[in-house]
């Protein structure tokens, strides 16, 4: 019995101490400021990121799921790359110029410069043509909110993820998602779409003019000389 007793305090005391090592993994006094700029279908990401002096030592990264409504443009990210403007890598293939309808998913991560205070970064990124619908409008485009990645000196807890432990994305690091504080609302863009009811008329219109483009072709090489 009294073993019993000395087994059940030292699992609950382990217990205890790991569950400590988890919480304090996952609060590292980081916050987040996010702005969107520019207007239109060509965006961009204003991220302030400002942590405080229990995570300097620590890597950290955001993760950005994107969805079909927009992208991140790979070969203006390896551009930002080169010139040292950004330390990104994305996962999952782009097609730039397919529709929303066509398109899929994929994720950005970008690393977090180290031992710094207060960080600025800007991420572009591009929305995509969305289907035409009867009466037009604007379609919506949800900009996700973004993860904050971890990975620290000292072992924090069970890893929730493995991803690129940098933009060379020749190795993968176990991290850990750490809370934040997010000093923004969910944003939601709105996108113009096609007016399906002028669909009958756009489509007479484009056939004519492509009868008249044929016409005048033929006329013209049977007038010319040979």
């Amino acid at each position: 019995m009294e073993f019993w007793s000395i087994f059940v305090i030292l699992t609950t005391a382990i217990e205890a101490t790991k569950l400590r090592t988890d919480a304090k993994c996952k609060i590292l006094n980081v916050s987040l400021t996010q702005k969107i700029d520019n207007e239109g279908f060509h965006r961009e990401l204003n991220w302030l990121l400002e942590r405080g002096a229990d995570s300097l030592q620590c890597k950290l990264a955001i993760k950005l799921d994107v969805g079909e409504e927009m992208f991140i443009n790979p070969d203006q990210i390896a551009d930002l790359n080169r010139m040292g403007l950004l330390s990104v890598v994305i996962d999952g293939d782009v097609d730039v110029e397919v529709p929303s309808h066509l398109a899929t998913k994929h994720t950005a991560y970008i690393f977090v410069p180290p031992f710094l205070n207060k960080v600025s970064l800007k991420l572009p990124f591009h929305l995509r043509y969305q289907r035409a619908q009867i009466s037009g409008g604007y379609g919506k485009v949800v900009v996700n909110k973004p993860d904050i990645l971890a990975i620290c000196p000292k072992p924090c807890g069970k890893t929730e993820l493995r991803a690129p432990c940098d933009m060379t994305n020749r190795v993968k690091c176990a991290w850990n998602n750490v809370s934040y504080e997010a000093l923004f609302d969910e944003t939601e863009l709105l996108v113009p779409v096609g007016d399906l009811d002028d669909y009958p008329l756009v489509s007479i219109v484009t056939l004519l003019l492509g009868c008249a483009g044929c016409i005048y072709t033929l006329s013209v090489l049977s007038t010319t000389p040979l």
